[in-house]
């Protein structure tokens, strides 16, 4: 397996940054509402009770790392940045190294700013995300249940301090075949997530230094495209 210099290769490296943060939204739900499954050592009451005192603020923010295994081209790509989310369906990806690109979406509309480029994509959100509901999901577990068979991951995949679930879809996706979550037994955290498709692609994203909070401006959530920028729409069908 090679480690690849994203700078060297930038469209592949971004090809994968698209495959993976297409599905962000959907993960980030998913693991609220996974969280909401975990850990025979308490009961589901007592975890669900945790995580939605944990995440019933109206934003967080988090650094992430994320690390991208393309199965065709075997090749690892690393990038890392900072997260913004705010209910109900507004979320920003900050990528900072190794190159600098946003993704950002007010829940109508998806922008993808690519800044070595001087490149906007941008795109109606439920195409691209998905028919979510951003993070007031989290009052509705039945929609998780609907969709996925949560369950606890295997005995190989847990942590000694966290919990580890895995999600497989009911219906067969050209995106998703399974996800596992780990969630922080002490703060009930999403500590972080590994993401296959049925391609063998798989992305993992680490999450550290969560913010919570009530009052994060709206305006972060919505993208003026620079002077100059080339615009392209998305194909969002």
């Amino acid at each position: 397996m090679k480690t690849m210099d994203i700078r060297s290769q930038p469209s592949l490296s971004f090809r994968s940054t698209i495959f993976a943060s297409a599905g962000f939204m959907m993960l980030f739900i998913l693991f609220f509402q996974g969280s909401l499954f975990a850990s025979e050592a308490l009961p589901l009451s007592d975890i669900l009770q945790r995580v939605q005192q944990r995440y019933k603020a109206s934003y967080f923010e988090a650094d992430f790392v994320q690390e991208s295994y393309l199965k065709a081209a075997d090749v690892v790509d690393t990038a890392t940045g900072h997260v913004y989310f705010k209910r109900p369906d507004m979320m920003r990806w900050h990528y900072k190294m190794p190159q600098e690109h946003l993704i950002v979406t007010d829940g109508k509309t998806v922008w993808i700013y690519r800044q070595a480029e001087n490149q906007v994509m941008f795109g109606k959100a439920a195409g691209y995300f998905g028919t979510t509901k951003g993070l007031d999901v989290l009052a509705d577990p039945d929609l998780l249940r609907k969709d996925f068979i949560v369950k606890m991951a295997p005995e190989q995949f847990q942590e000694p301090d966290r919990y580890v679930l895995q999600l497989v879809p009911k219906a067969k996706r050209s995106d998703l075949s399974k996800l596992f979550l780990s969630i922080s037994k002490r703060s009930f955290d999403i500590a972080g997530l590994v993401r296959y498709n049925p391609f063998g692609d798989k992305t993992t994203i680490r999450f550290t230094k969560f913010k919570f909070g009530q009052g994060l401006d709206s305006s972060l959530f919505v993208f003026e495209p620079p002077r100059g920028a080339d615009l392209i729409p998305l194909d969002t069908h």
